[in-house]
Parts: structure tokens; C-alpha cells; sequence
């Protein structure tokens, strides 16, 4: 646990549907007006809201259409989740269910993904390979476990070839599993909470090239200014709800105290000027204002190979104001939950993936067009297993990455430990669900696979790469049961 002394209390169409050359009807490149300090004023899309659960049942209803509005005085069309730049944020705790209705009003198919979340891949669970048709209603049923890990998760469109679209218009929200605070000491479990939900906007895409997205936002606004006391310690939850960006932030003259990662709460608290969040990527930390005054919230500069370099940006303004020294908190860190390390039992099973890109690049894709990112030499094709897996294994899985630039892995259902990148032992703080393979670099990783049989992808989350084919399918079963059609 945490060990914290403290003084003061702290407080219908065909499988492609529209492209985004539809949906987003401008080219809109560059950064200027992101110095701007204002929200996204004079656009008629409605603020994040929050849902939670009652009684043991989270419902909701989720309408998906397209909207219009005004940023940097500049029109835009946005695809929302119930009129919201951001979906709204669903609050459930372990052992609850959550009832989703899903309305689509696109003229285009959709499906959605609860990214992180242990649960069943199968039937109106977390199951991407449903699609909701242009004009369908669709019910999503999640039960979630007892034991599941409490922390930050978030669900976003997942339909392969429009993810990036759907995505970069809009259609993602956050998802919070309910207790991550109640393993503070007591005297932290009514620390105030922020979250920064970090998405380009708007995306758009032009015959394979997605320019950079005009804006950076923090939970739908152009630098929005975030309040502390001086010595005040607040919970802050980063998310990374956008299709491929890499965001590299720091905050001059502070430190992040990582206390939770991709939803699970880490067995090695950690300190931090920066944090690398890569897109599906989320943090948790432990945040305690300093002197008084105002601080950027800076997106740093990040290249990842040839490619994926971004300008520094200000993403949010820190406010720290107050009497200086009227709170103070001094928080030694350790551990939330106790170490599983994966490193300490034995491997059923290892496994070689290699990611890359054709190797001439004229492979044609799903869309028709030259370029292709593929997995073991093969793009993806829902009708095909890549990787049969027992229930209750644990897998090693070497991961390769030959180009120039770098890819990301992510699995749904069962998180990992990263064990080595680069051939150097990697020090795992906890499990993750994303991790960054560097450019012409490999990434070993650890995971068990339990409580769960059925279908689901692993893949890069980089959208853009995924949707020209670099995602695998993954199915687990059980050796004593049939399996599940």
C-alpha cells in the first residue's frame, strides 16, 4: 500500500460504408490556433456526461450520428457518441452489469469495443466481430467479473477498415471501473479527480494519408485549465482516446506518480517527468500541486522511426493557486495490489509474430488502394484463426517489428507483462494491454489466458495500420468442451 502522512485532508450500405473524405469534407492540416487558451467555443456539440450504475445495472442508450459544429471558427463535422466530441463516461464497479442499447443513425455500419476490459468475447458481450448495421439498434450486455481490475478503460468503434474514421470523428469515450482510490490509504479516498482525455481533432483521410489533425484536445477542449492547491495531491486518469497519435507529455517542475496502467493498478508505484501514451494507452497518477502559478501541460515533440513526429504542443493549462503551504502531502510509494509476476511460472506455450509492412508496398487492400500492414505476411480476414490458445495457458509471444517506424500491440480480453524489449529484461511494474514495438525492434510478452474461450484480435492500434490489415484473430478453448459457434 501507500504510506502518505499528510496535514490537511485532501479533498446501409456495403462493409466500408462512408470513408472519411465523406464524413470530414476539408483538409484540415497543421496546428495553428491550438495556443489558443478556450475551449471549443460556439460548437453546438453537447459537454462529456457521466452515467453510472444503480443497483447493480449500469443502462444506457448510446445514439451515434453525425454532427456539426464550429472549432477555431472554422466548420466541422464530427461522428458523436449521443452529441458529445467525447461519448459519454460510464462508471461501473466489479461484479455489476452494464445494459447498452446502441442506436446507429450513420448511413454506415458500426460495431464498439470496451478496450481493457476482462470479459466474454462471445455473443452481446465485448464482440467486434458484430457489426450494427446503418439504421439498427443494437443491446450490449457485459457482465462484469467479481475480480475484475479497477482503473481507466475506454470503448470506441471497432469495425475493421472504418476504425480510423469512426474513431477520429469522434465515436470514443471513457469507461472508469469503480475502486481504483479505495486502495489509497483512507485518508485518500476522497481525493479530487481529473481526466484528461487526449484526441486529435478532426482526423482526416485522403488515399492512405491521415494529415495531422488540426487540434489537440483535452476532454473535447483547446487547452482547458485544470485547478490545484499548492501541496494538494489529485487522482489524475490520462487517456489516449485517439486513432494513432503518440502523446509525449510532461509538465515542467512536477512529477507523475503512476499508481495504475492500461487498468490495473501496479504493483511498483513509480515517479516520472513523462509519460508516453500511445493510442489506447492509459495512466493513473497521483499528481501534488507545486509553488503557485500556471504550468503548461505540454505534448513533447515524439518520433517513433522515420515517421509519427509531432510538433510540442500545450495541451492544458495546470492552475496552481492558494495559499501556499495550507495542504501538504507527502506520499511515499510502494504498491496497490501484491506482485503476479508472470516471470515465475512456467510458459505453456511460445509463439513469433512479425509486424511489417508489404515489403514493396503494392499489395492492394480492403479499400482498393496500394499499401498494406500485415502480421506473419497475412492481412487480416475475419473468416480466418491465427493462433489457437488452450483456457488457462500462459503463452509467451515474441513479437517482431521490421519497419522503419513504430507499430503497437494490443489483445483484447486478457492483459500481458512485458518481459524484454529490444533483448534488455524489461522492469514490469504491473500488466498492460498496450505496449510500443520499436522501430525494427522486438517486444516479448507474457499472458495468460483465463476464464474466458471464444474469438478476438490482437493488432496494432495504430488505426490506420490495423484497418490496411495488420490485426490477427486469437481463439481460446477449452479441451474439454466443444466449441463455441
Amino acid at each position: 500500500m501507500l504510506a502518505v502522512t499528510v496535514i490537511v485532508t485532501i479533498t446501409g450500405q456495403d462493409a466500408l460504408g462512408t470513408s472519411a473524405s465523406d464524413i470530414f469534407d476539408r483538409n484540415l492540416t497543421g496546428n495553428d490556433g491550438q495556443a489558443q487558451s478556450s475551449p471549443l467555443k460556439e460548437m453546438n456539440f453537447s459537454g462529456t456526461s457521466d452515467v453510472y450504475s444503480h443497483e447493480g445495472i449500469l443502462e444506457a442508450t448510446i445514439i451515434i450520428d453525425q454532427h456539426e459544429g464550429m472549432v477555431g471558427n472554422e466548420p466541422v463535422k464530427a461522428i458523436s457518441y449521443n452529441g458529445s466530441l467525447n461519448g459519454p463516461t460510464l462508471h461501473v464497479k466489479p461484479g455489476e452489469r452494464m445494459v447498452l442499447y446502441y442506436v446507429n443513425k450513420l448511413d454506415q455500419p458500426t460495431n464498439i469495443h470496451f478496450h481493457g476490459l476482462h470479459v466474454s468475447p462471445l455473443g452481446s458481450s465485448d464482440n467486434i466481430f458484430r457489426v450494427i448495421g446503418p439504421g439498427e439498434t443494437a443491446k450490449y450486455v457485459l457482465d462484469i467479473p467479481i475480480d475484475h481490475a479497477t482503473g481507466t478503460y475506454w470503448y470506441h468503434s471497432h469495425l475493421h477498415g472504418l476504425s480510423t474514421d469512426q474513431v477520429g470523428g469522434g465515436l470514443s469515450g471513457l469507461l472508469v471501473i469503480e475502486g481504483l482510490e479505495d486502495l489509497l490509504p483512507d485518508v485518500l479516498h476522497n481525493i479530487t479527480q481529473q481526466t484528461f482525455t487526449m484526441r486529435g481533432f478532426p482526423w482526416h483521410y485522403w488515399h492512405l494519408n491521415y494529415t495531422s489533425p488540426t487540434y489537440q484536445t483535452i476532454n473535447g477542449e483547446i487547452n482547458p485549465v485544470v485547478s490545484i492547491s499548492p501541496g494538494e495531491t489529485q487522482l489524475w486518469r490520462f487517456a489516449n482516446i485517439d486513432p494513432g497519435t503518440f502523446y509525449n507529455i510532461t509538465l515542467p517542475g512536477h512529477t507523475f506518480r503512476v499508481i495504475e496502467q492500461d487498468g490495473n493498478p501496479v504493483w511498483e508505484v513509480w515517479d516520472t517527468k513523462y509519460l508516453v501514451l500511445a493510442a489506447g494507452k492509459r495512466f493513473s497518477v497521483l499528481f501534488t500541486g507545486g509553488e503557485n502559478g500556471t504550468y503548461p501541460l505540454k505534448m513533447l515533440p515524439y518520433r517513433g522511426g522515420v515517421t509519427h513526429a509531432y510538433p510540442e504542443v500545450t495541451l492544458a493549462t495546470i492552475n496552481v493557486q492558494g495559499n501556499a503551504g495550507a495542504e501538504k502531502a507527502e506520499v511515499n510509494a510502494s504498491s496497490l495490489v501484491p506482485r503476479q509476476d508472470l516471470g515465475d511460472l512456467g510458459v505453456h506455450e511460445v509463439r513469433e509474430l512479425v509486424f511489417s509492412a508489404s515489403e514493396s508496398n503494392t499489395t492492394m487492400n480492403r479499400f482498393g488502394e496500394q499499401g498494406t500492414n500485415m502480421i506473419d505476411g497475412k492481412v487480416f480476414d475475419h473468416n480466418r484463426v491465427d493462433q489457437i490458445v488452450k483456457l488457462g495457458d500462459l503463452e509467451e509471444w515474441k513479437i517482431n517489428n521490421t519497419d522503419d517506424d513504430d507499430h503497437t500491440f494490443h489483445i483484447h480480453i486478457n492483459d500481458f507483462q512485458v518481459m524484454s524489449v529490444n533483448g534488455q529484461p524489461y522492469d514490469a511494474h504491473g500488466l498492460q494491454d498496450t505496449v510500443i514495438l520499436p522501430a525494427n525492434g522486438t517486444v516479448v510478452v507474457r499472458m495468460q489466458f483465463e476464464d474466458f474461450v471464444g474469438r478476438f484480435v490482437y493488432h496494432c492500434h495504430i488505426l490506420p495500420h490495423e484497418d490496411t490489415g495488420m490485426m490477427g484473430t486469437v481463439e481460446v478453448v477449452d479441451p474439454l468442451t466443444p466449441p463455441f459457434h
